[in-house]
Formats: C-alpha cells, structure tokens, sequence
C-alpha cells in the first residue's frame, strides 16, 4: 500500500501498548508511507516526547490531539475504563479538523492490535463509506440490543471524503441527542446504533478477537454454531489460518500482557519489551490468577457470558477488583 492514515485514540497509562501495535504495523503492514494521528488523553511532556522519539526514528509523520480540545462530555456518553478517550473515534472528524483533509482514508486501530500481515487488501474497500467486522460475540450483542449485523468498533476503516459528504458525524450526534438504549459498550453500541446502515462488512481476518482464537474445538463449536444471529465457527478458522489484524482483547478482565492463558501473550509482550523493557503488568486479582490457571473455567465462563451477558458482564468487572496479589 502506497499511503495510509492511522488513527489511535489512547491515554497516557497505554502508551507502551499504542507504540507496541504501531511497531507491528511498521513491520507488517507494507505501507510505503505510513500518517499516524493519535487523540490524547492525560498526556505529560514526558508522555508526547516518548511517542516523538520513537516514530521520528522510523521518518514517521505524526499528529496529537488532546480530547480536552474538544467537549465530548456534552454528548453524555458513559466512560469506557474511566476515561472518554475511546469514545474519541466517533468524533475524529471535528477533533482532527484540517488534518482530516490530507488523508483519503482513515484506517482506526484499537491500541491493542496488532498488525501480523500485509495490509494492502484493505485497498479494496477504499470506496465504501466505513468498513468493519462483525462482531464475532454477535450472540451476547444480539441478546442485548436485538441487532443483526452488530459491528466491532476496533478496527474501522474510513473513506474520508464519503463520511464527509454523507454526514456521519451528524448522524451519530443526532442518535447521541435522541437516543433511548443504554449504553454498555459507549462507542460501539453507538456506531451500531447510528450509522449501522452504512458500514460494509470486513473480512474476519481484519479483526481476529482474541476470544476467536482462545475458544478452540469443541468450545468454539459451541459457542459460535448454537443460538441466534452470530458468527460461525468455520469463518473464525478461516481467519485465523490467514489473520492480518489481531485484536488482543482482554479475556474477562485478563490482557493480553498479563498471563499466558491469553493467546496473544507472547507475541504481545515481544513487542512490548522492544518498546519499554522494564514494562510491567498489573498485578492479577486473586479470580483472574483462577482462572489463568483453569484455562478450561475460563471458557465455560466465557460461553455463559454468551447466553447471560446482562449476569456475567458484571461479574467479570468484578473479577477486576484487586482482593489480593499474585
């Protein structure tokens, strides 16, 4: 791919993980000439000058926007993790502002991505409005909010020039003042609920959930090819034989950095110890070290979730609750 834009959202306690998806990137993605925008959240000196050093070794070109720029908080739209930043991406338009003019499409990445294969297909899907995968754990969405196709926001690709004319941002703000549902997942249900006619369906293997590949066989069977609207097990194979984005979320409050059970443990932390080698994780809660080690608990749980998630979601907040140390 000749040129390309990349969208980050991030505050400062994920600045290690950020720099570790756009390492993969610059190493994978075969971008000729690679435009990296980051929204910023609680950001120090320190903070804006590590990301400098590290993308002016690469002759990376580089934009910061601080979300304190820009009133998010009218929109009144609950805190992801305790903070508004991710909720940025619906938004990039009036927060990037001028900037947002040089990029023909506008590629969003969470931070916990990362990027294992070429990126040049994306190419394809240059002209639709915005494109994005289904959400592989559809099953828990469905239950919730009664929507087929349900989108996952971390991996967004944008014709910048189409969501312009089309007016997108407008139409999210217009849900945003208007809207009824309640919001668990902010910025995803959101562009679900607003613009959902207007995303194109990405191939799986631009967004390969970590919970596709930790639930294998017999679980996966289970979890994907029973009850209601979801996504089956068959396409999770297909991309994960040939994946090109991992997204590395978390597995019941368990990162990706935190413990072995989760699958993308070890290439994450190789990056993460390139970027900061004396990056250290939170310390585990005494339910998250149960179940690191009780691999096979951790996928029934996973499963319940998907028949329960208004009972299982919280208890996983819960499991998050520091009781003890590892």
């Amino acid at each position: 791919m000749e040129r390309l834009d990349v969208l980050y959202t991030v505050n400062n306690k994920y600045i290690d993980v950020m720099l570790a998806s756009i390492l993969s990137l610059i190493e994978n993605g075969q971008v000729n000439n690679l435009r990296i925008h980051i929204i910023v959240s609680d950001f120090t000196k320190d903070d804006y000058h590590k990301i400098e050093a590290f993308l002016t070794k690469f002759n990376i070109e580089f934009y910061f926007y601080d979300i304190k720029e820009f009133n998010i908080e009218k929109y009144h739209l609950p805190e992801w993790r305790n903070t508004q930043v991710s909720n940025a991406r619906l938004f990039f338009q009036s927060i990037m502002g001028y900037a947002i003019e040089k990029a023909d499409n506008l590629l969003y990445l969470d931070a916990d991505t990362l990027i294992v294969n070429s990126l040049n297909g994306l190419q394809d899907y240059s002209d639709n409005t915005i494109n994005a995968t289904i959400e592989s754990m559809q099953r828990a969405h469905y239950i919730r909010t009664k929507m087929s196709p349900y989108y996952n926001s971390g991996v967004l690709y944008i014709n910048v020039l189409k969501w312009l004319n089309e007016n997108m941002e407008d139409k999210i703000i217009h849900y945003l003042e208007n809207k009824t549902n309640n919001l668990v997942f902010p910025d995803q249900d959101t562009l679900n609920y607003a613009i959902n006619e207007y995303i194109t369906k990405l191939p799986l293997n631009y967004n390969v959930l970590a919970v596709d590949r930790f639930l294998n066989s017999f679980f996966r069977k289970i979890y994907f090819d029973t009850y209601g609207p979801n996504t089956r097990s068959n396409e999770i194979a297909e991309a994960e034989l040939n994946p090109i984005i991992l997204h590395s979320t978390s597995l019941f409050e368990i990162k990706a950095w935190d413990s072995p059970v989760h699958p993308d443990y070890e290439l994450f932390t190789k990056y993460l110890n390139v970027i900061n080698p004396e990056f250290k994780s939170d310390e585990l809660t005494f339910w998250q070290n149960f179940f690191s080690s009780n691999p096979t608990l951790l996928k029934i749980l996973i499963i319940a979730h998907s028949f329960t998630p208004k009972f299982i979601q919280p208890m996983a907040r819960k499991l998050a609750v520091k009781v003890t140390k590892r």
